[in-house]
């Protein structure tokens, strides 16, 4: 049999749309297997059940369905009823790790460390919102305006507990809902396990060497050489900071960097307006902010989307302009968290933009300006426009335990035409 054909599918639905029109999908949810003793009805008998319809059904050669094909519509079934239907088998693969859902044709995996595509995938958006629809409904979340980001746990499969965060279409780019999962294993994995799997083996890896291939990529012509490897750095560095008045080309220069960002690497943009975006990469998605409309009291400030970033599987959260304190608060604890964090301020100056970041931490924290300068150190680089020109880039080298500041070095301008600075180096 060929299990790649579409007709075993659309079998499987069929029967499942008929099961489900003559049971109550409360009835479902209690059939997991440690809360079936004692029922009339168990997963087993319907299944059982289903099986016997199957023998009135006929393969494309116009015989009877096979034992072998009886037994796979049964199975995908059996994943559509208790399981994750299209996902289902991912959920189970014990080298995955976190699974996210981008919309019906962009299913993307964390394999031992390492991002990626799958080969699972949605008919349609139809399919895909329905699949939203019913994990939404078995576990009893309801999501909308008002829920519009929702965090919950599904402890019923056998060998992992699922921590799921869904957030709304009302929020994302493009309308389409994001789901991520991150699997936690129900039986530990040993030390050995995770060797065999390359946690300690910290010079190896893809991952690495796709990293190392970036760092010569090519942006400019020959004659900026200097500022190609300086682009370079910046894009791979922990995290930057632009700054500049209005109009000075802050967000152009961000969306074309952010098209540079490697594809191995999950990132999510939080924003006022749809300014900031990418249509290549395909582990981006971009969420904006929604206001109260009406008599609505229902809103969604770039704070609280910055906060959802912390719950989704991500390696680097960008935040369009920041403008006020919970927004930088937000994303200065996403960067003391290993995020890679992009933003913009206004500001006249590189170190002008930190004070003013800095100030804004205060005010949300209550921190003194020197603790809040120190959250501020995975901003590795602040870029400075003006008149649509890069004219100033410092460097945040770190923190001066002494003098109790933050250390800073310059990098751009250069100190001759086509040559690094020496402090760069660093």
């Amino acid at each position: 049999m060929n299990k790649e054909n579409t007709a075993y599918m659309e079998l499987a639905k069929v029967l499942e749309e008929e099961f489900h029109k003559k049971q109550g999908a409360g009835l479902l949810a209690n059939l997991n297997k440690k809360n079936v003793e004692g029922l009339d009805v168990t997963q087993e008998k319907i299944l059982n059940g289903i099986k016997e319809q199957l023998s009135t059904y006929q393969n494309e050669e116009g015989e009877e369905l096979s034992e072998e094909e009886k037994d796979y519509v049964i199975d995908l079934i059996r994943k559509e009823l208790w399981g994750y239907g299209i996902i289902d088998g991912l959920i189970h693969e014990k080298d995955i790790s976190d699974i996210k859902l981008y919309g019906p044709k962009n299913i993307r995996v964390k394999r031992n460390g390492s991002r990626g595509a799958c080969h699972a995938s949605f008919k349609d958006n139809n399919a895909y919102k329905a699949f939203v629809t019913k994990l939404l409904e078995r576990n009893k979340i309801n999501l909308g305006t008002a829920n519009a980001i929702q965090t919950f746990t599904d402890a019923t499969q056998e060998d992992f507990i699922l921590r799921i965060t869904i957030i709304s279409g009302l929020l994302v780019d493009g309308g389409q809902p994001l789901v991520a999962i991150r699997k936690i294993p129900k039986e530990k994995y040993t030390l050995q396990t995770l060797e065999n799997a390359g946690m300690f083996m910290h010079h190896s890896g893809n991952r690495r060497i796709k990293l190392e291939r970036n760092i010569r990529k090519n942006h400019f012509t020959e004659c900026n050489k200097a500022f190609n490897e300086l682009m370079n750095r910046m894009i791979t560095s922990k995290g930057i900071l632009f700054t500049g008045k209005g109009a000075s080309g802050k967000t152009t220069l961000m969306n074309a960097m952010i098209a540079e960002i490697p594809e191995e690497e999950s990132v999510m943009i939080c924003q006022e307006n749809a300014e900031l975006f990418d249509l290549v990469h395909p582990d981006l998605f971009a969420c904006h902010v929604m206001n109260n409309a009406g008599d609505s009291k229902i809103s969604y400030e770039l704070g609280d989307l910055t906060r959802a970033a912390l719950l989704v599987d991500l390696d680097r959260v960008i935040v369009g302009e920041v403008k006020e304190g919970s927004e930088a608060a937000g994303l200065s604890k996403a960067s003391m968290t290993g995020h890679k964090c992009w933003t913009s301020v206004h500001g006249e100056s590189c170190e002008m933009a930190v004070d003013k970041m800095a100030d804004y931490v205060s005010q949300a924290t209550g921190y003194s300006t020197r603790d809040a300068l120190k959250q501020l150190q995975g901003f590795e680089y602040v870029v400075h426009l003006r008149n649509f020109r890069v004219d100033e880039i410092i460097r945040i080298a770190g923190w001066d335990k002494e003098t109790e500041t933050l250390i800073y070095k310059s990098v751009y301008p250069f100190v001759r035409e086509g040559v690094r600075d020496e402090k760069e180096t660093d």
